[in-house]
């Protein structure tokens, strides 16, 4: 159980970050994504399509046609301007959170990422 202090700490933490240019504009082109219609489709499409690849896969079955299509709405994905500026927000974010997660590991001489890599 977290002690009343360190949950306290957390959400101080959890308060600035979400005060970041990063996190801020990460919900700002999330909003934006989810507004774009076509690009909502798409991702709608490309999930179906990835199920039933995988789906085929667990089988043993790989069906090029399917991967192709895969390919094609990935490509129409990728043009789109609010994917675009989405993921780049999201890496923008995951690279600050990171950063924090490695400020603390230092300072508490605990190495997260070491206890999975074991």
């Amino acid at each position: 159980m977290v002690s009343d202090f360190v949950k306290e700490k957390a959400l101080a933490l959890a308060s600035a970050i979400q005060e970041t240019e990063e996190y801020k504009e990460f919900l700002e082109k999330e909003e934006m994504l989810k507004k774009d219609e076509a690009a909502q489709e798409l991702l709608a499409q490309f999930q179906e399509k990835q199920r039933e690849f995988i789906s085929k896969q667990l089988n043993g079955e790989i069906d090029q046609d399917l991967l192709g299509e895969l390919t094609e709405i990935q490509a129409q994905l990728n043009k789109r301007e609010s994917v675009i500026d989405f993921l780049d927000s999201y890496n923008r974010l995951i690279n600050m959170l990171g950063e924090v997660g490695e400020i603390i590991s230092k300072e508490i001489e605990f190495d997260f990422a070491e206890v999975y890599r074991s």
